[in-house]
């Protein structure tokens, strides 16, 4: 995997379906991004505090790589979501499911101390603008899908065997029958609501993609690499 550098990498496009992908890394051009972001954790969920910006982002945004999803015919942002790269932040600065990991009792869980900060990253912000969620939607394929298949892909690109998550319950349920398996890996926090940790192994995500989405999907993968490419 190629090394970190401070060179500025601009977004790169692909296309699955119904949905552009663009890839993005650090803060470069995730406007469209961070107002998705914003109508959706600001303005319907209340999670954050509104900003004259209109604009949801955070510190941990500038150590993240991130999936947009467009709609290819009217260009509306239809889903986002992000990869904290450990690695990526400033030293002593930790992840959120770092900061509110509780351990199930008698079970093995997390030990974050033991895992290489180059191994994993964090799925947070996960975004689905209202129109294009589930069951509100008429694409042929799901945004929510494409979501997952272009996480395993900077998933990949990035050199991550693990990605962990602080999702809801009932959001682990969905994934798990979109075919992704999300093991639950620590006792529910209070975090935007009640969560829990939830490890998911890219390896095995990437072997849940059925055949007939194998070749759009090493397209994404191709695209995603391109952002590893570029920071050289």
């Amino acid at each position: 995997m190629a090394a970190c550098s401070d060179v500025a990498v601009q977004p790169i496009e692909s296309e699955f379906g119904p949905f552009r992908v663009v890839f993005a890394l650090g803060d470069v051009d995730r406007g469209r991004e961070y107002r998705l972001r914003y109508e959706v954790f600001v303005e319907e969920c209340h999670y954050e505090s509104p900003t004259s910006s209109r604009l949801e982002r955070d510190a941990l945004d500038d150590g993240s790589c991130s999936l947009l999803l467009l709609d290819s015919m009217t260009g509306k942002a239809a889903a986002c979501q992000r990869l904290v790269l450990p690695d990526r932040l400033p030293i002593g600065t930790p992840t959120n499911v770092e900061q509110h990991y509780r351990p199930i009792p008698g079970n093995l869980g997390i030990d974050f101390a033991a895992m290489p900060r180059s191994s994993w990253a964090e799925l947070s912000r996960t975004t689905v603008a209202p129109t294009f969620r589930w069951g509100s939607a008429t694409a042929a394929v799901p945004a929510l899908v494409v979501v997952h298949y272009a996480t395993v892909a900077l998933a990949i690109a990035f050199g991550r065997t693990v990605l962990i998550s602080l999702s809801e319950p009932a959001t682990a349920r969905l994934i798990r029958r979109l075919g992704f398996e999300m093991v639950r890996a620590g006792s529910v926090v209070d975090f935007h609501g009640r969560r829990a940790p939830f490890r998911m192994d890219v390896a095995e995500m990437t072997r849940s993609i059925p055949i007939a989405d194998r070749h759009a999907f090493e397209a994404l993968t191709r695209a995603a690499s391109q952002l590893v490419g570029g920071r050289q």
